[in-house]
């Protein structure tokens, strides 16, 4: 006896097989797009971070805020409304105490003090 289709539970199965590997794909896809958000965010905060220790270097203290480093990174495009941003388009967090100051982004959840939080680091 020759058959001349698929039985329904192939088509099934082939629909299934293809679901998957499509899920897997737009996975690892949306791991991407955020490694690199998160990649680019880190050189925003270090770039910041770089300027705001060679401003305490020569001057003896940090900015008052980041806006102030802006004419010397020559008003970059990640800034929106006059505001340093991350990639998630939130401003760029930034804290001043003495000569002790802190950036950071609060990374793709957008909340403070959590793992994902983005930091600058002096090396």
């Amino acid at each position: 006896m020759i058959r001349k289709g698929f039985t329904l539970l192939e088509l099934l199965l082939v629909l299934v097989i293809l679901a998957l590997l499509a899920g897997l794909t737009f996975g690892l896809l949306h791991a991407s797009a955020e490694s690199a958000k998160n990649r680019v965010t880190e050189i925003r905060i270090h770039t910041l971070g770089v300027q705001a220790a060679t401003r305490v270097g020569l001057m003896g203290f940090p900015p008052a805020t980041l806006e102030e480093l802006a004419p010397k990174l020559e008003k970059p495009e990640w800034m929106k409304d006059g505001k340093f941003v991350d990639a998630w388009e939130r401003p760029i967090e930034y804290r001043v105490d003495g000569k002790i100051f802190r950036i950071w982004s609060c990374g793709a959840d957008g909340i403070s003090g959590t793992n994902d939080d983005l930091e600058y680091k002096r090396n």
